[in-house]
Parts: C-alpha cells; structure tokens; sequence
C-alpha cells in the first residue's frame, strides 16, 4: 500500500482598504510548552493570543490555565542615556541576573559586577555629567534612594544616570562604587508577543513571582494572568486576524484561494515543527517566483484539528 497526505492552504490576495482587524481565538486543547505553542499558532492562525481590551476577555473560554502571547526576556536590557540597548558587553555578576521573585527590573553596579533588582530598593547611585573629563563625569551620590528617584535625581542636576558604553568605561565604574550602586541599567518587563507592554489583564495574587528564577512565560487561569516555566506542557490560546473590507470599482478585488496538494512522506507531517517548516518552503517558493509580498498563505486545519489527512491506495 502506497499512503499519500492532503494538504489545503489558503491564498489570500491584495487587499485594497481595511476598516476593521476583528479577531477570532481558536483554545488548541492538545498541551504545548510554551514556544511550541507559539509556533503552532504561527503556523495555522496568526500567534498566540494577545488581549487587547475586555472584549478580547470575553471570547476567551473560562479555561484554567492555557498559555497566551506574553513573556519576559530577563535579557532585556536598555541604558537610561539614549534608551540604547545593553548590546553585546555583559557584565554580571555569577548567576546574574536572576529575576528573584519575577520583579527585578532595574539593574546596579557592584565592584563585582552586576545585579538585577526590585526597582523600589533604596541604594546609593552614580550620575554621570557629559559636561565634564575623565572620572570626573561620575558623581557618586551617598543618600539612598530607589532606582527612579536616582534616576530623576541624575537627570535633574547633571546628565543621566551613569551608563557605560564599553568595557573601558564599565571598568571605570566598578572601581568607583563601594558597593551595590544604582546605575543606568533597566529591563522592559512582561510584554505581549507583538513587543507591546503587557496590559488589559490583571495578575493573579502573587503573581508573577518567579518561584524557580526561570518563569517567563504567562498563562491564563480564569481571566487572571500568572508566570510558568515555559518547558510546562498546558493548552494554549491562538488568534486570527479576520480583517473587514470595502471595494469600488478601481479597486483590486481580493481573492482567496483553497490549493490542494498531494505529498508522499514518511515522516508524521501532523508534527508542528514539520508543517511549519513546509509552510516556511512553500512561502519562499511563492516569493522565488515573482509572488507579491502581501499574499498571505496559511494552512487551512480540518474540523477534526488536523491539517494532513492519509490517503491509502491499494495495488
């Protein structure tokens, strides 16, 4: 016997004005880590839910606990000057940063390196002043304050907080402090899939705490958002955008395509990890030949949740 698989994708083509990006939210009961999860939803809809306002909240099922689309990258971070990214230089201390408790979001220098920590700490900072040479630029400040009031202390009086730009000037600054010293490190925190701030969701009672130092992902439990180790295995909420248009007559009409294929194959193409990257083949081979950017293919899933069904043909 010969097995054979069907695959059905759907081309979308131009579209000309959009008027509104409803959304529609599929619960995939079948448990995914966290970044599994992600690339399913990827490849069959659009990405893991992202709630915008209490109407998303209601079309969301009373479920317990199934991830949607916000994590922390503990990696994060931005100097204060120029809102720059760290880059490449790290400077940590041994097993820094740790997250603690899921809420250390600002960033200190030590003479032994740096630290994460709680935001409303008070510590001693370093300002620095673009105005002056050498170490003269840094000025230690002895009153403890937590990280935002150092910060608007440094801004109102001399230039920033202090914020190395190389490994010369990091150096510099470690042998300045005394001890554990605000500085001008700081991390984005929760944010959705999109890169926006996490919002419209309220955290459950002692969440996010980051009870094994490694919970960055969130998941909803019924309507409240808690933190997780992404590697749990839970069901997960995807989204689609349904987009709405409008036409006249000069107007390109949108089309919207069912091709239907056939593929030999041995491997289980019900897997995600291989439908996506044929999905990621069939994309690249559509731009290859000329296809325009805006056409939208994606994997059209049966009522049973599949995408490939076998075909058997007897000999």
């Amino acid at each position: 016997m010969k097995q054979h698989l069907f695959i059905l994708l759907f081309f979308t083509g131009i579209v000309p004005s959009v008027l509104s990006v409803p959304r529609k939210y599929y619960l995939v009961h079948q448990g995914r880590s966290w970044t599994d999860a992600q690339l399913y939803c990827r490849a069959t809809h659009t990405d893991l839910t992202i709630i915008r306002n209490s109407d998303d909240m209601i079309e969301l099922q009373n479920v317990s606990q199934a991830w949607i689309g916000v994590y922390s990258d503990i990696y994060s971070w931005l100097w204060t000057f120029e809102n720059q990214p760290v880059g490449n230089m790290r400077s940590w201390n041994d097993g820094e940063p740790n997250n603690r408790n899921g809420d250390q979001n600002c960033g200190a220098v030590t003479p032994w390196g740096w630290w994460d920590l709680v935001c409303m700490e008070t510590r001693p900072f370093l300002c620095f002043d673009e105005t002056k040479t050498g170490n003269d630029r840094y000025i230690y400040i002895y009153n403890e304050t937590d990280w935002f009031g150092a910060w608007a202390y440094c801004k109102d009086n001399h230039t920033d907080l202090a914020s190395p730009r190389d490994e010369k000037e990091n150096l510099i600054l470690q042998e300045l402090v005394p001890g554990v010293t605000w500085f001008g490190m700081f991390k984005d925190t929760w944010k959705w899939v999109d890169n926006t701030n996490f919002s419209n969701v309220s955290w459950m009672d002692g969440q996010p705490d980051n009870d094994y130092w490694n919970e960055t992902c969130g998941y909803l439990d019924t309507f409240q958002a808690a933190d997780a180790q992404c590697s749990y295995i839970m069901p997960f909420f995807c989204y689609s955008d349904v987009s709405t248009f409008t036409y006249s007559v000069t107007t390109s009409v949108s089309k919207r395509q069912i091709l239907k294929m056939k593929i030999q194959s041995s491997q289980d193409l019900n897997d995600f990890e291989e439908n996506a990257a044929i999905l990621e083949k069939i994309k690249q081979k559509l731009k290859d030949d000329g296809m325009e950017e805006d056409i939208v293919v994606k994997w059209k899933v049966n009522p049973d949740g599949l995408i490939f069904h076998k075909e058997t043909e007897i000999l």
